[in-house]
């Protein structure tokens, strides 16, 4: 692999994470692990999303009801309307995380930002 290909991976990332700390400025490394985790993987559960994260459930539960939308059931501050929680229709005490429109929105501006990444110049 090119210096230019690693330099490209990593200003994506780069740029990834500066867009949403403008749009998100106190999110958390947990909320934003849940959030990516959810999106690779539709219809997860807390106690799969934990084994993911390498977290406990506790914590991994935390992350993904702060990414609820302020007043569904469960949901905790800041509530970042990224996520929600919904049985699945088969098991009714079981809730599965999918994300919302406004955190399919965010995905579709991330997406955007890796297929139009540039690579770090060097410095002269």
């Amino acid at each position: 692999m090119s210096m230019t290909e690693d330099g490209r991976r990593r200003n994506s990332f780069l740029a990834c994470l500066v867009m949403i700390r403008k749009q998100a400025p106190n999110v958390t490394v947990s909320e934003l692990l849940a959030f990516l985790y959810v999106a690779e993987n539709p219809g997860i559960r807390v106690k799969e999303l934990a084994i993911l994260m390498d977290t406990t459930n506790a914590t991994a539960s935390r992350a993904s009801r702060a990414l609820l939308t302020p007043g569904d059931s469960g949901a905790l501050p800041p509530g970042r309307g990224w996520l929600l929680m919904a049985s699945n229709g088969r098991e009714a005490t079981s809730r599965h995380l999918y994300a919302t429109d406004a955190g399919r929105a965010l995905l579709t501006r991330l997406d955007d930002l890796i297929r139009a990444a540039r690579p770090i110049l060097q410095p002269s």
